[in-house]
């Protein structure tokens, strides 16, 4: 499940960022269907339905749901809303014109972002997780979780402060809240998820005992 849901978190921009290049010629473009309401919800519903009528001939169909929740949360941690033209559309009109940014420029730009360190590290752990074998996994799994915890604790202090938080750029409260309440539970269900594995373990190993 934390597979698909990775998957389905980074999908969005593998999808608009090379797509919006090569409609407008620009990396500023890089938010557009696969950043729209309708679609996250459509990719969610497509996984809801597959798991409630095909749940009983395969026995994956939650892959689906976890890779709609990946996807419209996605849209969530990119603060969507404040964009309503986009996230709304069509229903607001049309796109809004992408910004003239150049690539080298855009790239320095996100690797100074303390927000882009952090998914790296983050990224790093996963990896790790996903390729590790059984009970080596369990530490990359938790360095996961402590790197998502520490970015919610991070802009949970921003947000209860009122201050400008250096991993989103914003200095809204609700805003920054939300998307700490998102990492947050990003962390706790890879925590609950790695301490299953770990008991699936346990319980196989006493088994071949």
């Amino acid at each position: 499940m934390a597979i698909a849901c990775t998957v389905g978190a980074i999908l969005p921009d593998l999808v608009d960022k090379p797509l919006g290049l090569v409609i407008s010629g620009t990396v500023g473009y890089g938010r557009i269907y696969s950043h729209t309401l309708v679609m996250g919800l459509l990719f969610f519903g497509l996984g809801i339905v597959s798991w409630a009528f095909l749940r009983k001939y395969a026995w994956n169909t939650g892959v689906l749901v976890a890779l709609g929740m990946g996807f419209l949360l996605h849209q969530i941690l990119d603060a969507m809303w404040q964009t309503p033209a986009t996230w709304f559309w069509p229903f607001l009109g049309p796109f809004p014109p992408g910004e003239r940014i150049a690539i080298i420029p855009y790239i320095l730009a996100d690797i100074l972002q303390p927000a882009e360190w952090l998914a790296g590290i983050a990224f790093i752990f996963l990896f790790a997780w996903l390729i590790g074998a059984g009970r080596a996994r369990a530490p990359y799994g938790a360095g996961l979780s402590l790197v998502l915890g520490f970015s919610a604790l991070w802009l949970t202090i921003c947000a209860l402060g009122g201050s400008f938080c250096p991993l989103t750029g914003w200095d809204s409260r609700s805003d920054n809240l939300i998307v700490a309440l998102v990492l947050l539970g990003g962390a706790i269900c890879l925590a609950m998820e790695n301490a299953g594995f770990m008991q699936g373990e346990g319980k196989d190993s006493k088994r071949l005992q």
